[in-house]
């Protein structure tokens, strides 16, 4: 006997009736079945708090270091490690003379760079900056920058 629309619709709404019924045990057990054919073969997984690597020789290995967050990715621990960057540091890496033909044009012949950037202008200046005026400078472009 067939159903009709309105009894398919009624099924679906109760949870009943699927038009995949018994599909999705069968994938499940497909799943199951090959994932254990599938050899566990050794690999390194890393912390991702210190980046260092260990290697899982078997799968009880694997699966106690995933508990922990351990991944098969090395993690980018360039980013937020380290010390920063003095402010001395900085003035005498980023004040710079001007190389630009319009800028020395307008009579400027120096300026403060980019930090990542280095063919941007912060700001352009005709005497060399002091130490206080690259801070100051520094301090309004971290502002927009981080919407202070």
């Amino acid at each position: 006997m067939k159903m009709t629309e309105l009894q398919k619709m009624y099924h679906r709404a109760r949870g009943r009736w699927s038009k995949n019924a018994g599909k999705e045990e069968q994938r499940k057990a497909d799943f199951h079945t090959m994932r254990e054919k599938k050899a566990f073969t050794p690999h390194m997984m890393y912390d991702p708090k210190t980046g260092k690597g260990y290697k899982a020789e078997k799968e009880e290995d694997h699966l106690r270091m995933k508990k922990m967050g351990y991944g098969h990715e090395k993690p980018n621990m360039s980013e937020g490690t380290g010390s920063s960057e003095t402010w001395e540091a900085g003035y005498k890496r980023r004040v710079v003379k001007t190389t630009s033909p319009d800028h020395k044009e307008k009579g400027y012949n120096w300026r403060i760079k980019g930090k990542d950037r280095s063919e941007i202008s912060i700001k352009l200046y005709k005497s060399k900056p002091d130490q206080a005026e690259f801070n100051r400078q520094m301090k309004r472009v971290a502002g927009h920058e981080f919407g202070g």
